[in-house]
């Protein structure tokens, strides 16, 4: 099965143990679902990380190792959209999330953006949760 993470829930699994976002991390490294990535999502991925109030995780190279380490892992798919996607006006950048999955045929995108979370489904892609995505899909 493969899956977008946003950035939310992968800057939160990162920040709070014993959470979902932590949990879905963990599926992502221990290889129970293969993680999408494109070059916009790790770029949103690395400019929120290097923001200050997430210096708790170290230094600013030290937090882009991080990011670093999960999308070279070998289960990670990373992907080329061709298609610009614009149907969430108030967040255009949620619009990456769903050309990063629609262009790797995902199954899932796990996020925590209310905007993307209304949709509920984008063709045959399910939104939803940390939760929800270790409750019904690991």
């Amino acid at each position: 099965m493969r899956a977008v993470v946003d950035t939310n829930v992968f800057i939160s699994g990162l920040l709070k143990r014993n959470t979902y976002p932590a949990k879905v991390l963990d599926a992502w490294v221990f290889n129970r679902f293969y993680p999408l990535v494109s070059k916009e999502i790790v770029g949103e991925y690395s400019r929120v990380l290097v923001r200050d109030k997430f210096k708790i995780l170290g230094s600013v190279d030290k937090r882009l190792k991080i990011i670093q380490k999960f999308v070279e892992l070998p289960w990670v798919y990373f992907v080329y959209p061709l298609e610009k996607i614009e149907i969430i006006d108030n967040d255009p950048a949620d619009n990456r999330v769903l050309e990063c999955a629609e262009a790797g045929e995902a199954d899932f995108i796990v996020t925590g953006d209310q905007h993307l979370l209304e949709l509920k489904a984008y063709k045959n892609i399910k939104i939803v949760t940390p939760e929800e995505f270790i409750e019904i899909a690991l």
